[in-house]
Parts: structure tokens; C-alpha cells; sequence
């Protein structure tokens, strides 16, 4: 028997042939010719049906492409990379980008299935990681550490060298005040031009890095200076904190004050955390009053990442963006073409967030003292905009701030590149307000992801690890409320085992495509793979840049010798996948 792919007869299992061979044939990837006996003329549409006469196993295909050419040798070339699922018909236009409007009929439920099927076997696989700490207890582990060194023998084969720099000096003040700059949520940090009010008008520091040991400073006339800088959690307050092991947890809005010193560190100079009395924690404080203070500014910081940076902003936001695309524009459309490599996986990784993730009695349950309560009036289109939103929080020229350095370069190569495509299909700005799928698109985006606010104006969660795994740096919860008043050295710091929340983020889908890498051809013009290929070229400079600096820094004299590496463009990926 001669078995072919997509029989519409039936399945004969020969002997020899077992069940995984006949999956493996099933599984291939094969090209197919059909020949026409007539002219069909010019091709603008290509309709694709799939057909099932046997249903006793899955028949779901995936298409690439398809290439048409006519007896003359002109080629058509229409894109497709979706999923057939079951019995149905997907309709092709043509490659070339078109950014004409009009109503065009296609089926928008079966793109939809075919961005959710492509990994639809996959999951919050387990990985070398989280199988280890299976195995050691920790994964499902309630209780407390009796003291901080007993972390360390939490990770015996998954270290990195930023992880082990953490372990080693989280404490300091030098690289508590990098963090804000180059760690995991560096867009919290801006200039201060003023001093809160509920700050007092007198304020005594006593810090190394001061011309004296004790001085007296009035507080107000710092800002003038131009090196004091702010980090304010208001967005965290009045947020409920939730329940771990049906032990109530504990959430503050600290605020703290920063010090750009003369050799460029910055330094933290005080930290309120509101409350009743809202005490002020100095550097000069007992050594663990002081890491204590420090530490709920950490809590905040996570808090803040995970609800705003990394779910509201990075997850939610960028599946507005690839909904609206999905439900507005069509297959032939250069905007649809730009955007559907930047969604690969995103409503998948998005729904297993909701289902196992962020539901009620999820992980984040589990392991995070914090109720998800987004700050979506705070987000703006400029706020999205990486060179407006440095210039508003005024840190343009603050110095080892990498995070800034790449990614303006980063922005740079992108925004060219968007902007060579856009110029291609929009010659001026008529043709843009012409194109009713385009305008459709953006108001969608408005509604839903902007909230129709008139004022709105609109990554680097994958190395959690790096600066997570020691908990007490980034810690998930608190489970003691913020001090009233100063303790006097009477702290003790005692974290909870919170492995499962690290074992999401230490896990990764295969098949990653990095950024600026198009292994399905959406488009098929010379022009835009001409500009394609100049932006890899780029992104291959911008990354020879970033690999130089993080070589040189040891010799830089900066606070922390540690290489930012989280914006280099091998180390990004294409989509929100992960």
C-alpha cells in the first residue's frame, strides 16, 4: 500500500509499521504540485479547502506557502503559515502588500485558531530546573529558611554569573542604586525636582561617599543640584495584599531618594515607607534597619514589575495590539504582514497565564502576596515611546545607564526599519487616512487597550533568574507589616520558600526566533527584503557594540562590573512568547 499524506480513503498499518513510524510520516513536511490544463488568468485570490473523510485521528495541517505560475513563468506567491483545523477553507490574497481598503471577506475565527494551534501542544513544560528542584522538595515546600545562607543551596547546577554577583552583594548600597538603572524594572526611577511634602525640611546623612562623615542637609534646595533623583511605588498604595498558606502578606508604597555621588554611583541618600508615622531610613541607620528599609523598596519593585512592566505593558498591551490586528486587517495588508511575526505564540502564552498563572488559586496566588490591580491611566502612547519617556522622567544623561544606551539604539534601528516599510505603501499622509482597515485597527486599539482615555496620547522578563534567584534581592512577598518606627537593630529577615513562582519564569518555549529573524517570508517584494536584510545588519552592529562595551566595563570604574547583556539583540526575542 502506498500511504500519501492527507488520504481521503483510509489509514492501513503494515507489518513492521509501527504507531510511532505512521506519526513520524504524518508529521513531515512535504511539497505538493497541482497542474492546471486552462489559463486561469490574472490571480488575485486563492481559496485552500481541506477536507476529512476519516476523523479517527488528528488532521489538522499546517500550509506555508503557495507558489502559482503561470505557462507565461510569472509566479504568484501567496503566504499563508496557518493552521487547517479539521474540515474548512482559508482564502489567500496574493503577497504582494496591498494597502487598498474595502470590505474584503475572510475568516477571522480561523486565523484565530491557527495563531493558537501552532503551539498548542506546548505548556509550562518542566525543564532541567524545576525537575531538580522537584526532586530536592523545594517546588511545593511552605516552609521558612532558618537563616539566608540556607538559599544558597537552593541552585546547585543553574547559576549564572549575574545570579551569583547578586547572592554576593545585594546588601550594598552601590549596586541596590544599579539596579534602578540596569536590572529588571529600570523605568521606575526619574529626576527629582522637588521634594515630597511629607519629607521633613531637615534631614541628617551620614554616608561615605559625602564630603564629611555627619551633615545636616536642608532637603528642598537638593533637588537644585540636579543629582538627586526619585523612585515613588504610590501606585501600590491602597492595593490589597493577599494570602499565602492562609497567612496575610503585606504591601507598601515606599519612597526613596537617590544621590548621582561625583565618581557617578548612584546612591541611595533615604527611604520612607508610609504608615501611620512613616519613618525615614538613612544609610547611616543600624546595618539591617537600613537592608530591611531596602528591602520593602524591592518588594515594591517586584510588585510593580510583574503587575505594570511585565504583565499590564508587555503581555496585555501586546496582545491588544495583535487582537486588533487579527480582527481588522487582512492577510495582504504591509501592516498585517509587519505585525503577525511580532505575535508568534502570544495568545498562547497569554491564555496559559490566565488559566494557570494569574487565576484565582494560580501560582501567583500561591507565592505572591499581591492582588493584580493595573495602573492603566498611567499608560500613554509617549509613556510606550522610549526616547519620550526618558526625556520626561529626566534621566537622558544619567551615566552607566545601559538599559537607556541600548535600547535608544535599539529604537533606532527599529523605528528605521518600520519607517522604510510604512513609506513603501504610504506615500504621504492622504493614503493613511484613506485606508479604513488601517484607521479601524488603530481605533480598536484605542478602545481596548487605551481605554479611550483622551490623554493616552501609548522586556527583560526572561532574566528574572539572574536577579530573582536570590530571593531576598527580589523578593515576592512580605510577611510581617512595614515597620512603624525604626527598629534599632532588632530586625530579622526570614523569607519565605517561594521556588514555584521562579519555576514559571525559568521555563522557555522551544523554537525561539530572536529579534529580526523572519523565518516565514510574509512578504515577497524585493523592497521590503531589502529592508529586512538592513535591519538584520543592524541589529548584527548594535549587538558587536553591546558585546564590546560589557568587555570593557571591569576597567570602567563603575559600581558593579556586571555586563548588561538583556538588550543585545540575540538575546531578545521577536514576540511576547515567554
Amino acid at each position: 500500500y502506498k500511504l500519501e499524506r492527507g488520504s481521503t480513503s483510509c489509514v492501513v498499518l503494515l507489518p513492521g509499521v509501527t504507531l510511532g513510524d505512521l506519526l513520524t510520516f504524518l508529521l513531515q513536511v512535504s511539497d505538493y504540485k497541482v497542474c492546471c490544463q486552462r489559463d486561469l488568468g490574472e490571480i488575485v485570490l486563492l481559496r485552500l479547502h481541506k477536507q476529512i473523510k476519516l476523523s479517527l485521528i488528528p488532521t489538522s495541517w499546517y500550509c506555508s506557502f503557495i507558489t502559482v505560475t503561470s505557462p507565461k513563468g510569472v509566479a504568484y506567491h501567496f503566504p499563508c503559515y496557518q493552521w487547517m483545523e479539521g474540515r474548512g477553507s482559508l482564502e489567500l490574497r496574493e503577497g504582494t502588500g496591498e494597502s487598498f481598503s474595502g470590505e474584503r471577506k475572510r475568516n477571522i475565527f480561523q486565523r484565530f485558531l491557527s495563531l493558537t494551534a501552532s503551539p498548542k501542544m506546548l505548556s509550562f513544560l518542566p525543564t532541567f530546573r524545576t525537575i531538580e528542584l522537584k526532586l530536592r522538595g523545594y517546588s511545593d515546600s511552605k516552609r521558612s529558611w532558618g537563616n539566608l545562607e540556607d538559599i544558597k543551596k537552593v541552585f546547585w547546577f543553574n547559576k549564572s554569573d549575574t545570579s551569583k554577583y547578586v547572592t554576593e552583594h545585594w546588601k550594598e548600597d552601590a549596586f541596590f542604586g544599579y539596579q534602578f538603572l540596569n536590572g529588571l524594572n529600570p523605568k521606575m526611577i526619574r529626576k527629582c525636582t522637588r521634594i515630597p511634602p511629607n519629607f521633613p525640611r531637615l534631614l541628617v546623612l551620614a554616608n561615605p561617599w559625602l564630603p564629611s562623615l555627619f551633615r545636616v542637609c536642608l532637603l528642598p534646595s537638593l533637588p537644585q543640584k540636579g543629582n538627586i533623583f526619585i523612585v515613588d511605588y504610590q501606585l501600590l498604595e491602597d492595593v490589597p495584599a493577599g494570602l499565602i498558606n492562609g497567612r496575610h502578606q503585606y504591601i507598601a508604597a515606599p519612597l526613596c531618594l537617590l544621590y548621582l555621588s561625583p565618581r557617578n554611583h548612584l546612591m541611595p541618600l533615604a527611604i520612607q515607607i508610609p504608615g501611620p508615622l512613616s519613618p525615614i531610613f538613612l544609610p547611616s541607620d543600624a546595618e539591617w534597619d537600613w537592608i530591611l528599609a531596602k528591602t520593602w523598596v524591592r518588594n515594591a519593585d517586584f510588585h510593580a514589575h510583574q503587575a505594570v512592566a511585565h504583565l499590564l505593558q508587555t503581555h496585555l498591551l501586546a496582545e491588544v495590539f495583535a487582537m486588533a490586528a487579527i480582527r481588522q486587517l487582512p492577510m495582504c495588508h504591509p501592516l498585517y504582514k509587519l505585525l503577525i511575526p511580532h505575535m508568534r505564540y502570544t495568545f498562547h502564552i497569554n491564555t496559559l497565564a490566565r488559566e494557570s498563572l494569574i487565576s484565582k488559586g494560580g501560582i501567583f496566588d500561591l507565592v505572591n502576596g499581591f492582588s493584580f490591580v493595573l495602573g492603566t491611566r498611567a499608560l500613554t502612547l509617549t509613556s510606550l515611546c522610549l526616547p519620550d519617556d526618558l526625556e520626561a522622567r529626566g534621566v537622558s544623561s544619567l551615566p552607566h545607564y545601559y538599559y537607556k544606551e541600548d535600547g535608544l539604539k535599539l529604537w533606532a534601528a527599529v523605528e528605521s526599519f518600520v519607517s522604510g516599510i510604512i513609506d513603501l505603501y504610504y506615500p504621504n499622509d492622504c493614503s493613511v487616512q484613506e485606508d479604513c482597515e488601517l484607521q479601524k485597527w488603530m481605533e480598536e486599539v484605542f478602545e481596548k487597550g487605551f481605554l479611550a482615555q483622551e490623554s493616552s496620547g501609548k522586556a527583560a522578563s526572561p532574566y528574572l533568574f539572574d536577579f530573582g534567584a536570590w530571593m531576598p534581592n527580589f523578593p515576592s512577598s512580605m510577611r510581617k507589616p512595614p515597620p512603624s518606627t525604626k527598629v534599632v537593630g532588632g530586625v530579622y529577615i526570614s523569607p519565605v520558600c517561594c521556588l514555584p513562582l521562579f519555576s514559571y519564569f525559568l521555563n522557555s518555549f522551544p523554537n525561539q526566533v530572536r529579534l529580526g529573524n523572519y523565518p516565514e517570508e510574509h512578504f515577497t517584494e524585493e523592497a521590503p527584503k531589502k529592508l529586512i536584510a538592513a535591519f538584520q545588519e543592524e541589529l548584527k552592529r548594535i549587538s558587536r557594540e553591546i558585546e564590546q562595551r560589557n568587555k570593557s566595563l571591569p576597567n570602567m570604574g563603575g559600581p558593579v562590573h556586571l555586563g548588561y547583556k538583556y538588550l543585545n539583540p540575540p538575546e531578545i526575542e521577536n514576540s511576547v512568547s515567554i
